[in-house]
């Protein structure tokens, strides 16, 4: 990301070698920040806790389409529990009239989500007006069902463990570490820290180790809202689906070594009492016992050092 885009109090920029990517380049960077873009968009202005690619729902559980059926990229579920639909777009350069208008004709192309109508179906774009100008994103929500839109049969336990199936797959192959409540791990070849709430880690082990999902959905819910009350801090880094995300990409490979101390026996205490955010006073889960199953109950050691975008832990206040 800082090889292409950089950040000013006006909005994101492209950078020069950005703007010296040939077309095809150019078009991948511009899907990835549509993708990307209508993302945020969901989740800060729909206040849409879920938001999967519907390819991710549809690969896990066998929904196919029909040939040449059109359909929207995300659909989600937001905190009032009603769906959302959306398709994303980009631009490398300005978005012009033709597709602008095409969008405003755009029919929705899904009906239902799990035999609900879609609260919101938007398509979203990302564009560039400017060479040197900042990114736009024009959000446009149709009206209207085309003829052939289709049903999403959906369901809330299966999209659930989809959504979190990625977590799964990336601690299978980590020694993942306990940092406060989360379960984490770094990936030092891309400078990047996943980690997970470690009580959702835990009902979604369990569900997979039992082969049972039954529950899943509600269960993963009550426990977001109860320990997300405190994701309110000012912190780029938790995010209220439980998932917790790093990156350290301001330095020079050949240099982090030097450039990245080991952070002492004090700054571990804050760090980890940063990143607690279940209130064992107020968790009736804390008391119950843990299955050999679990994560959180399983060996781990707590976090000390190697976690890209954590250490050194220069985002925690004094």
């Amino acid at each position: 990301m800082p090889a292409y885009l950089h950040w000013t109090r006006k909005g994101i920029k492209r950078t020069d070698l950005a703007l010296e990517l040939d077309p095809t380049e150019k078009g991948m960077l511009s899907y990835t920040l549509g993708q990307a873009m209508c993302q945020v968009f969901a989740e800060h202005l729909l206040s849409v806790r879920f938001l999967m690619h519907v390819s991710r729902y549809a690969d896990a559980y066998g929904l196919t389409f029909p040939p040449g059926q059109s359909r929207a990229d995300f659909f989600g579920s937001r905190y009032s529990g009603t769906w959302v639909v959306a398709e994303a777009k980009g631009r490398s350069g300005r978005l012009d009239k033709e597709t602008r208008q095409a969008m405003e004709a755009q029919k929705r192309t899904v009906k239902t989500v799990s035999g609900q109508v879609p609260e919101i179906s938007y398509a979203s774009a990302v564009d560039f007006p400017s060479r040197g100008g900042t990114m736009r994103l024009t959000a446009i929500d149709p009206e209207e069902a085309e003829p052939g839109a289709i049903d999403l049969h959906v369901n809330l336990d299966q999209f659930a463990l989809a959504y979190y199936t990625p977590f799964l797959d990336a601690f299978a192959n980590q020694q993942p570490q306990l940092l406060g409540d989360y379960v984490v791990a770094g990936f030092e070849s891309v400078r990047v820290t996943l980690g997970l709430l470690a009580p959702v880690l835990q009902r979604i082990e369990r569900a997979v180790y039992l082969d049972d999902t039954s529950g899943l959905y509600r269960d993963v819910t009550r426990l977001l809202d109860r320990h997300t009350t405190r994701f309110t801090r000012e912190t780029a880094t938790l995010f209220t689906d439980g998932t917790l995300f790093a990156a350290d990409w301001n330095h020079r490979p050949d240099l982090l070594r030097r450039e990245s101390p080991q952070p002492d026996a004090e700054q571990m205490r804050r760090l980890h009492e940063f990143y607690q955010v279940v209130d064992r006073q107020d968790d009736p889960s804390s008391e119950e016992s843990l299955r050999e199953e679990d994560w959180y109950g399983r060996d781990l050691t707590q976090a000390t050092s190697d976690l890209p975008g954590i250490f050194p832990p220069a985002d925690v206040a004094d």
